[in-house]
């Protein structure tokens, strides 16, 4: 599907974001390659951006030139007989968690809170205290601007505390060949279980997560990273931000590390929380917190 100015607000977990010039929501591999050839032949506009739940991006008020994708319904998975499940990129975290569970396949529990999809979860190595991404990893399965498609293995991504190949440019280190590539699939390692076990710590951990995080309000997830040591939440509730609202964003009274939005709120809202809340903390503590959400410059168009 093409949608042309389309409300990017429709499409981010925290309900924020103008118009998209062009997004092309895709359902397969072959609809990705077709939008990405028009995108060659100058019948979309570029640059391209690739989007999955969009749960940790803040897209800007002003919307953004070129084409959005969208691989948010390329969210197919299957267990494999030998254990190891293929899924695209879109596959939703907590529901491949889950399905895992009930047939039997461990690993895979911390999932099962965090709203995010496989491609996503893999750029960032989404994780938690008991897992991360990289850590269940066997293969990607990439996509070129150009259309060439290639597997890599765990090994290539270098991944590390909320971040993998993918972001080099971002730690100012010089992005490998694989920056401007898209994740289409990627092959997960688990291991037999009982299913009753599973499926009651899939609850645990989604119960946990639920009381503990604002999940009721749209929201990023973690605003910041936790910097070695300490945990960003802490040191925005001690320095006293925690319930501070700016606009229709609120850092929630439940959880400092997440922005909510409230009702009406604002990408421009949210980046001004964050960078009063940052230069506090490096002020009253002389920490500077890293972003773990992407916020996307309201000034510049986005690359990919």
């Amino acid at each position: 599907m093409i949608l042309h100015d389309e409300p990017l607000s429709r499409h981010s977990s925290i309900r924020t974001g103008g118009p998209g010039q062009i997004v092309a929501l895709v359902e397969s591999t072959e609809e990705l390659m077709s939008v990405l050839q028009r995108v060659k032949e100058g019948i979309f506009p570029s640059p391209v951006r690739f989007i999955g739940n969009a749960s940790n991006i803040l897209f800007p008020d002003g919307g953004l030139l070129g084409t959005v994708i969208s691989l948010k319904k390329m969210d197919r998975f299957t267990l494999r007989p030998d254990g190891l499940i293929e899924a695209e990129a879109g596959a939703f975290l907590p529901r491949l968690a889950f399905h895992a569970a009930r047939q039997g396949r461990g690993g895979l529990g911390f999932l099962s809170g965090i709203p995010g999809t496989v491609g996503g979860g893999i750029v960032m190595n989404a994780g938690t205290t008991t897992g991360e991404m990289g850590d269940i990893l066997r293969e990607v399965c990439l996509v070129s601007p150009d259309g060439a498609m290639e597997r890599i293995v765990r090994e290539d991504l270098r991944f590390s505390y909320r971040t993998s190949e993918f972001q080099r440019e971002e730690l100012s280190e010089r992005p490998s060949r694989w920056q401007d590539w898209v994740i289409v699939s990627a092959v997960l390692e688990t291991f037999p279980a009982e299913p009753v076990f599973l499926m009651e710590e899939w609850e645990r951990l989604r119960r946990s997560r639920s009381e503990a995080q604002p999940l009721d309000k749209p929201n990023l997830g973690s605003v910041f990273r936790n910097p070695p040591g300490d945990f960003a939440g802490r040191l925005i509730e001690d320095a006293g931000w925690k319930g501070v609202v700016r606009g229709g964003i609120e850092i929630s009274p439940r959880h400092a590390n997440f922005f909510v939005n409230r009702g009406g709120g604002l990408s421009r809202d949210f980046r001004s929380l964050v960078e009063d809340v940052r230069l506090a903390i490096l002020k009253e503590n002389g920490i500077r917190l890293e972003t773990e959400v992407e916020i996307v410059p309201e000034e510049t168009p986005a690359a990919v």
